[in-house]
């Protein structure tokens, strides 16, 4: 991650950009028990991704705002999309960080982005 002073700005290459997720069901498969004159459906089965490790808040949190288009002025992606860039520190801390996270500190913010950098979750 690198913080640039001069332009007020905050990259970062190695966040991940998070996955996107097809849309689904709660029950996806069905078996059928003959039973007299015909089939019916089995109980259906819970899929077993409900079960995988969940992206963490912070992470999606964050995702979110970079993505948003009304606060493109104050953060938005890159121009290749694999990193984001804090246009304004400033107003990023007064009033984006607590609306969204329970405090406005800009350093602490990028704090908890390091505890990431360099793991995969995908």
């Amino acid at each position: 991650m690198e913080l640039d002073d001069s332009q007020n700005s905050l990259s970062s290459s190695a966040f991940p950009t998070p996955p996107s997720f097809p849309q689904f069901s709660l029950y996806m498969s069905y078996e059928s028990k003959p039973s007299g004159g015909g089939s019916l459906p089995a109980a259906p089965h819970q899929l077993e991704s409900l079960y995988e490790t969940p992206i963490p808040p912070f992470l999606s949190k964050t995702f979110d705002l970079v993505d948003d288009p009304s606060l493109d002025s104050i953060i938005s992606w890159s121009g290749k999309g694999d990193r984001f860039v804090v246009k304004n520190r400033v107003e990023f801390s007064r009033t984006v960080l607590p609306m969204n996270f329970k405090h406005n500190n800009f350093p602490s913010f990028v704090r908890q982005l390091n505890t990431y950098v360099g793991i995969d979750f995908i």
